[in-house]
């Protein structure tokens, strides 16, 4: 079977010069062409935005989740890689900011036990602090937080190594957000992160089923096509792995969802999904970290 080697090429274009590029009869065959748009949305004060981004150590990204927090209310944070007796870092990344936060690392003992694959976190704004209560997780690959009457999980399920384990931890850690969601005083849920399946992965199956449990919509489905989330280092595979399942109720104000490509410390993009009036105070006012997505 022959071996193909494929290089990517990024180039900023305007909008004038954009018709001509994308003419496909301006290259030779074998070349594709795939357009991205940066994120432009209107500032308004009610929108409330959250992305969600598997950083591959927060300590390699640091500056790239600190540009984050800059302009926007909400952060879902997968693979960040910290030590349990290090996860006060991520209350330093940025002063406006707070977090919960797992570790899939024992330190107990002598030896450290654990791979480093199921730790996850949450950012938020301090301004948000009143509205937002922790909720204690039984299993490292989730963090969650209810804000008001929503239930806010960050996932992180484990890789498909072709092995039983692998779906039966996949399946054990959906039970574990389906408990967390039945046991909390939250009307609604949103579960977003890298949930480590795609459309016609071994995973997705049972990725739909604790969908369709909780009642759940493909929030990220609605809003992309032909996307990925995730890249090789060597830019020869993609996927389309993290996303960002609603309630119905949650799903319907959800104004955007897109990929952020321009950030490159990863071998994830950010997912960012911005709601509209996702939460209120009783002046009718968004308490948003910021009060606008940054253009």
């Amino acid at each position: 079977m022959p071996h193909f080697m494929y290089h990517c090429v990024l180039m900023l274009l305007s909008y004038l010069n954009m018709t001509v590029m994308m003419n496909e009869e301006a290259w030779h065959s074998g070349i594709f062409i795939k357009r991205y748009f940066a994120p432009k949305m209107e500032t308004q004060n009610n929108n409330f935005a959250m992305y969600t981004f598997n950083c591959r150590s927060v300590k390699n990204s640091v500056h790239e989740v600190r540009e984050l927090c800059a302009k926007y209310d909400l952060i879902l944070i997968q693979k960040h890689w910290l030590l349990p007796n290090e996860l006060g870092m991520l209350n330093n990344i940025h002063p406006e900011f707070m977090s919960v936060a797992h570790s899939a690392v024992d330190i107990s003992h002598d030896v450290l036990v654990g791979r480093q694959y199921g730790e996850t976190a949450i950012l938020y704004g301090k301004s948000l602090s009143n509205f937002i209560t922790r909720l204690p997780s039984p299993d490292p690959r989730i963090s969650a937080v209810v804000m008001q009457t929503d239930a806010m999980c960050c996932v992180y399920m484990p890789t498909d190594y072709r092995t039983a384990e692998c779906h039966e931890e996949f399946t054990a850690t959906c039970a574990h957000i389906t408990t967390l969601y039945a046991d909390c005083n939250a009307v609604h849920l949103i579960a977003a992160g890298d949930f480590n399946c795609q459309h016609g992965s071994r995973f997705y199956e049972s990725f739909v089923k604790f969908a369709n449990d909780n009642n759940l919509c493909f929030t990220d489905s609605r809003f992309l096509c032909n996307d990925f989330t995730y890249s090789n280092d060597s830019c020869t595979r993609y996927s389309w792995t993290d996303h960002v399942l609603c309630s119905p109720r949650i799903d319907a104000i959800a104004n955007s969802c897109m990929v952020l490509y321009d950030f490159v410390n990863s071998d994830h993009n950010p997912l960012l999904t911005v709601f509209n009036c996702l939460l209120r105070n009783q002046n009718n006012q968004v308490p948003s970290a910021y009060g606008h997505v940054d253009k």
